[in-house]
């Protein structure tokens, strides 16, 4: 790898330690290492948001969705909470909070773009009928889309975004980032040679990177 970022979860950026990433580049000069941030969305914590992203300098900020109404859904320990949801509901409700986070104007980055899928309930049918509209949206507002390797470790058993999705990124010219969102060393780039040449396959040649909030590219 040329690049890696280090992206932990906004609720523990108190535990962010700038110093130890100047520390690891002066290290291994030949990585580029970027500083970033996932964050959870929710209309209510813009300006939450907004502050938090101005605290660190960072180079890119992914948003994300973990929870609906306050329901974590991509928490093992809320699983059961599918069971009081019409499928297809949950989906339109999904779709329509990512609809709304392209738009707030806050990221660079759509973090595991269908990670409502995580569990592996799904409606019937082609995706793109929930999720076209979210696309537009991150076409229009001009955000990369992140290709995340993780889908693979989960009961979904397939990458964010599916092939489906990621070919309809492609026609909408979305440009995308990989990421293994690993939580352990050992995922780290895990799956990487799946998601190229599965980017390779839908048409993809480059790869988007940030530095400073400020994109720029790289040859897949």
């Amino acid at each position: 790898m040329r690049e890696i970022g280090f992206s932990d979860h906004d609720e523990y950026m108190e535990g962010i330690n700038e110093k130890s990433i100047s520390l690891l580049k002066a290290a291994f000069p030949d990585i580029k290492i970027r500083l970033g941030l996932e964050v959870s969305y929710r209309p209510e914590r813009t300006e939450e948001i907004r502050s938090a992203s101005r605290m660190l300098p960072f180079d890119y900020l992914i948003g994300s969705l973990h929870d609906l109404d306050g329901w974590m859904f991509d928490h093992p320990d809320y699983r059961s909470g599918y069971s009081s949801w019409d499928i297809g509901d949950l989906y339109r409700k999904y779709y329509s909070e990512m609809e709304k986070l392209a738009f707030s104007g806050l990221f660079d980055i759509v973090g595991h773009f269908d990670v409502i899928k995580v569990f592996d309930y799904r409606p019937a049918g082609d995706p793109l009928r929930f999720a076209e509209p979210a696309l537009q949206a991150v076409a229009r507002a001009g955000l990369a889309v992140e290709v995340n390797t993780a889908g693979l470790r989960k009961p979904c058993r397939e990458i964010y975004p599916s092939k489906e999705l990621l070919a309809r990124c492609f026609q909408l010219n979305i440009p995308v980032t990989l990421g293994s969102d690993a939580h352990t060393e050992d995922d780290v780039g895990r799956d990487f040679a799946y998601a190229r040449e599965l980017l390779l396959q839908t048409g993809y040649r480059r790869l988007t990177v940030f530095a400073k909030r400020r994109r720029g590219s790289l040859p897949l």
